[in-house]
């Protein structure tokens, strides 16, 4: 909903503060920024696609020598779940830096 207001970043913003505040491990975190990310552009890019026939999305291929709008589609998924992925990543490493790990408890 941020992004409908504010730039194209902002998808970092939301993993970066959910691995933050959420533990876990940083392949985990990686992946799950990763996915949501690009499977929200995806969807997105799809939807605007088909309510244009393909034309917007083609000529924005043209621009960038690709041969049509559905590579575009899945290039900026790729771009969108790198951006996701590594700002979960940051997320969780922040965390790692600043939230001590429990006390591991003895057991006799």
């Amino acid at each position: 909903m941020l992004q409908i207001v504010a730039p194209w970043w902002v998808v970092a913003v939301v993993p970066f503060i959910v691995f933050l505040i959420r533990p876990g491990r940083a392949s985990h975190a990686f992946w799950t920024g990763f996915a949501a990310i690009a499977v929200l552009w995806m969807a997105y890019g799809f939807y605007l696609h088909f309510i244009s026939d393909g034309a917007m999305s083609d000529r924005i291929a043209g621009i960038f020598s690709l041969p049509n709008g559905i590579i575009l589609l899945l290039v900026s998924a790729l771009v969108g779940g790198l951006t996701g992925g590594l700002a979960a990543l940051s997320g969780q490493l922040v965390r790692r830096t600043f939230v001590s790990a429990p006390p591991k408890s003895v057991s006799l």
